[in-house]
């Protein structure tokens, strides 16, 4: 599924919708968002990756023998604010993925880009890297360690959707 058809999958669907979402999805940190921000002002663009996938903000733990991947957790959302719009702006990171609401600059980049934010739960890091992870590996940076960029193959991932392309947010919704 290109990213545009996943765009127009999930406009059919209100905030609070449970999803499983199978395929690859990209896995970036800080790090890696401030240098695709300066790849983006250096006139170089967004990687591909970041327009053709779901970013998930997350980092890995050491893989345990037999296992395709250790625990694998959403971290806070918040901490990538600052760059939605930008990467929105630029073709990218047009659905993310973490753990947490995000703030009215988010929901605003969403409405104007047609992005969305699905939330993930991070207490079960561990289950999710068993049974739903299934390949990992370094596509960037991998001089940056679990800061690297990474790419996972996932099966029925859980995750609902917070924020919408229409700009409603389950946070808002949910809070008053």
């Amino acid at each position: 599924m290109t990213m545009q058809e996943l765009r127009n999958t999930l406009s059919d669907f209100p905030v609070k919708t449970r999803l499983k979402l199978t395929g690859t999805i990209v896995v970036a940190r800080d790090i890696a968002h401030a240098k695709m921000l300066e790849k983006i002002e250096s006139g170089e663009g967004l990687p591909q990756y970041a327009k053709d996938h779901i970013i998930y903000y997350a980092g890995p733990a050491k893989t345990p023998e037999g296992y395709a991947s250790g625990s694998f957790g959403p971290t806070t959302a918040g901490r990538m604010d600052a760059y939605v719009d930008k990467f929105m702006e630029a073709g990218g990171s047009f659905v993310t993925l973490a753990k947490g609401n995000r703030s009215r600059a988010v929901t605003k980049a969403c409405k104007k880009h047609g992005g969305f934010y699905l939330g993930s739960i991070g207490g079960p890091a561990a289950i999710l890297a068993k049974n739903c992870i299934k390949k990992v590996e370094v596509l960037d940076n991998e001089e940056d360690g679990m800061e690297a960029v990474w790419k996972i193959d996932v099966e029925n991932f859980p995750a609902f959707i917070v924020v919408d392309d229409k700009g409603d947010d389950f946070f808002k919704e949910w809070l008053g």
